[in-house]
């Protein structure tokens, strides 16, 4: 089995539109193949209140970001955690939509290969009544309390990308895999 490497990510925004929220909770779990070689995650200053809704979503409230550092505090850690793996997350657009914005308003550019468990699991699961992450995790056995927080999501998400490889092989699940922006272009 040829080995790949992935960066399991989840963020969660201040706004349910990533190009206007802001980012106040970051995970990535790095799996070289099915293995956990690391994981991080960190809280973020948005630099904004944030707002009722996302707090109930979240369980964040302002001033529980109050002290955490702020996204160009960890822009670099992000970077290299993700570099050079291919970015994995649950409705992956949403995750990159908001880190393209975070990463441009630090004046860095953020290009990565994706794979999305949310597709993956709609092309290879067709039957489920439901693709949320909580729904499929549910219906193929992993153990998923916490929604709407960074490290459980991401962790929720790695756990279902591993079952994915193991039930259905990796060139199965790498057939889902949408080349960085950057090398579109090259």
């Amino acid at each position: 089995m040829p080995f790949h490497r992935f960066a399991v990510l989840d963020v969660e925004t201040t706004a349910g539109d990533p190009t206007k929220g802001r980012i106040i909770d970051v995970a990535v779990i790095a799996l070289d193949g099915t293995t956990e070689r690391l994981r991080w995650d960190s809280l973020v200053d948005p630099g904004v209140p944030v707002p009722p809704f996302m707090s109930r979503l979240t369980g964040l409230r302002s001033a529980d970001l109050v002290g955490a550092p702020r996204f160009v505090e960890i822009v670099r850690t992000l970077e290299t955690l993700t570099q050079d793996r291919i970015l994995v997350a649950h409705n992956v657009r949403y995750d990159m939509t908001a880190l393209d914005h975070e990463f441009a308003r630090t004046g860095l550019v953020f290009s990565r290969a994706t794979l999305c468990t949310e597709r993956l699991a709609h092309r290879l699961m067709p039957q489920l009544p439901r693709y949320n992450l909580g729904s499929i995790c549910r219906h193929v056995g992993i153990p998923f309390k916490a929604a709407h927080r960074a490290l459980p999501d991401a962790q929720a998400a790695a756990s279902l990308l591993v079952h994915m490889i193991d039930r259905f092989g990796m060139d199965n699940v790498m057939k889902g895999v949408v080349p960085s922006q950057r090398a579109l272009r090259a």
